[in-house]
């Protein structure tokens, strides 16, 4: 009896073992799992964040149309909501070697940078809007249809958060100035005089001197 009684504890105790070592391999497995459906929803997340990403141009576009503005062809082709030129370009196009923007309208030049940046030089006839207050300036101080505006600040940054901002505003005519006045190589406007100190050689003061 005593020999019945022990084998069926050792059976009950395989069994135990058995289903605990099928519980841990399930629970694994169901870890598993959980972590392949999160990164499958993490990755149809991104892909749809990317699809709206690509669609919004085509969108404020087609919003632009059925109001009766004119889009500019080239935008619609590439998917942009503005066109990108270099400060080589706009260089060339304000010395009237290029067409860096349409010669049909007025060029406004659109500075995002601050006040004290601004006094310290900027190009010529520039307006200038502080990224921080163009969502309260700018519809009132910029026309959407009547202007190309070229927008630019130090190294692009600021300018590029404006085009985003100004172009789903209904801006259609944005020009982002990418490289911005870190590569501007022409004369600015409000840029301090350089001293220049004149050095006389030696044969030239003891001349002067009558030595």
């Amino acid at each position: 009896m005593d020999a019945i009684i022990s084998g069926v504890a050792v059976v009950g105790c395989l069994f135990a073992v058995g289903v605990w070592m099928y519980a841990r391999k399930l629970g694994k497995q169901v870890k598993q799992l959980q972590r392949t459906q999160s990164a499958i929803e993490l990755k149809l997340q991104a892909q749809l964040q990317e699809g709206r990403r690509l669609v919004e141009p085509l969108r404020l576009q087609l919003a632009a149309v059925a109001t009766g503005e004119i889009v500019p062809s080239e935008l619609i082709r590439e998917g942009r909501l503005y066109r990108t030129i270099s400060a080589e370009e706009e260089g060339q196009r304000a010395m009237g070697n290029s067409n860096g923007a349409d010669e049909q309208q007025e060029i406004i030049r659109l500075d995002v940078r601050t006040a004290q940046e601004y006094e310290r030089g900027h190009l010529a006839g520039a307006m200038l809007i502080p990224l921080e207050e163009l969502e309260q300036r700018c519809g009132t101080e910029i026309s959407r249809t009547d202007y190309a505006v070229v927008v630019y600040c130090d190294n692009g940054e600021r300018s590029r958060l404006a085009c985003d901002y100004l172009s789903r505003q209904g801006y259609l005519n944005l020009y982002y100035l990418s490289d911005g006045l870190q590569h501007w190589t022409g004369v600015l406007e409000g840029e301090p005089p350089v001293n220049l100190i004149q050095i006389q050689s030696k044969t030239s003061v003891s001349e002067s001197h009558g030595i």
